[in-house]
């Protein structure tokens, strides 16, 4: 196991790997966005231990004033736009739909399944030590994985995302409409199952966005970039001000509807403004990217990135734990001495990521006997194609509901001695991970066989609308 770290690249290691060729402002937007929404978990951090209870909150509830930085601190859009990007250059490459997909999707959840494993078992062991102040502290373990559900259906939608790039502001419009449809129907008709859509809608949206600003040959002059995001912005501060999208860009509890969970049209115009921002800094972008410690830096978070993501949670958790054992609550930012233990506690949390991250992070890349190989036998290899790729976005579908489902849940009481109702329907964290094997199963079953008659994807003219 030693030898697992041993062999991770360096820094320079990884920066000397760098295609002369690459756009390192997508990999730099990637790596900012990241690191933004980690430090905005630990802003947002409320924990007050009464007695022997704690009690959880957030900042932006406690000091509606402060809402308003979540327009700054909210940039997982740019996360979506990055890795959409990502996702149709690799597909340029692919022959087969099926056999791409399943590569994308086991890349991207190798590192959830340390994740997880690692809170099947300490769950009940924190809760057997201090469950009055563990227990809340543990039903957020698994918040963050409505991320990975999120992005998998974007990832499938990858070649519909293609073939819409040649008008990306068309695109962004139709996308766009169609999640102003979906909050409406919640909002007029009254059926809040129906806003689940925008986790695709939306969330496809910002990916859409990556084809357009990262694309040397779509991406907007400056005027136009300026104009486009001058609109959504105002749009936005329009929608906020007469209601009923509230004013965070976070979710909080007690609105009327949520900007985030599902994500609202306000996220999907915010999208396109920080696209087009984006945009407008192309040029500066490329000359801090250029820098050498710039770049290192770059590489070596964005080599980690869901290890950063998934882990600096863990470590939040322990930093709030670590103040427990101090007698030290977390209070908020109008509570007059919070300046000490807030320092204290960012301390913390940048100690135990650091060392999180440097334990985890090869796992990230590890090969895994039966999750990376490909079936050797399986009846779905002399099916028709597109009834294999077919099985590949049900397979997809059915895992990232898995997935957005056990973020609900979490995973205490696991597997099914604890059940939450969301949008109408009842989940536990077994049947979450029962759901997640079986997509996997189905995805892993499609990905065989002979790739698709023709040309190439990758070949010139195959695609509709080529990547640049």
């Amino acid at each position: 196991m030693l030898a697992l770290w041993r062999s991770y690249p360096s820094a320079a290691e990884l920066e000397a790997r760098t295609p002369p060729d690459r756009d390192r402002v997508v990999d730099l937007v990637r790596g900012l966005s990241l690191l933004v929404v980690v430090f905005g978990h630990s802003f947002m951090a409320l924990v007050v231990f009464s007695g022997s209870h704690a009690e959880l909150s957030n900042t932006l509830a406690e000091a509606p004033a402060l809402q308003l930085f979540t327009w700054a601190l909210q940039v997982m859009p740019l996360f979506f736009a990055a890795g959409a990007w990502a996702n149709a250059l690799s597909y340029r490459r692919a022959t087969s739909y099926p056999v791409w997909l399943s590569g994308r999707v086991r890349r991207l959840l190798r590192p959830v399944l340390v994740y997880v494993a690692f809170w099947v078992v300490a769950s009940p062991l924190l809760l057997g030590w201090n469950q009055d102040v563990t227990l809340p502290l543990l039903r957020v373990s698994t918040q963050l994985l409505w991320f990975l559900g999120a992005y998998l259906l974007v990832t499938a939608l990858t070649p519909l995302l293609v073939r819409f790039s040649s008008r990306p502001l068309l695109a962004c419009a139709g996308w766009l409409a169609a999640a102003v449809l979906v909050d409406l129907s919640d909002l007029v008709g009254g059926t809040p199952a129906l806003r689940l859509a925008n986790f695709a809608i939306v969330w496809a949206l910002a990916g859409q966005t990556g084809l357009w600003i990262f694309s040397p040959t779509r991406r907007p002059g400056r005027a136009l970039a300026a104009a486009v995001a001058l609109a959504c912005a105002g749009t936005n501060v329009v929608l906020v001000a007469v209601g009923p999208w509230p004013r965070s860009l976070v979710g909080l509890p007690g609105e009327r509807i949520s900007n985030m969970a599902p994500p609202s049209v306000v996220i999907a115009l915010h999208a396109i403004t920080l696209a087009a921002t984006t945009s407008l800094l192309y040029r500066p972008l490329t000359a801090l990217a250029a820098r050498s410690r710039v770049w290192r830096a770059t590489v070596l978070v964005n080599a980690a990135a869901m290890t950063i993501y998934l882990w600096h949670l863990v470590a939040l958790i322990l930093a709030l734990l670590s103040l427990r054992a101090l007698s030290m609550d977390l209070p908020g930012y109008s509570t007059p001495g919070w300046v000490g233990p807030r320092l204290l506690f960012w301390a913390l949390f940048a100690v135990y990521t650091t060392v999180l991250v440097w334990l985890m992070r090869p796992f990230e890349h590890l090969q895994l006997p039966w999750w990376d190989s490909t079936p050797s036998r399986s009846p779905a290899r002399s099916w028709p194609y597109r009834l294999r790729a077919t099985m590949s976005v049900l397979g997809v579908i059915v895992v990232a509901v898995a997935v957005l489902a056990l973020s609900v849940t979490g995973l205490v009481g696991f597997p099914f001695n604890s059940a939450v109702r969301y949008a109408g329907f009842e989940f536990t964290p077994g049947l979450a991970l029962i759901l997640a094997l079986l997509g996997l199963l189905l995805i892993r079953a499609a990905a065989v066989g002979e790739p698709r008659r023709g040309r190439s994807i990758s070949e010139p003219g195959a695609e509709p609308a080529p990547i640049a």
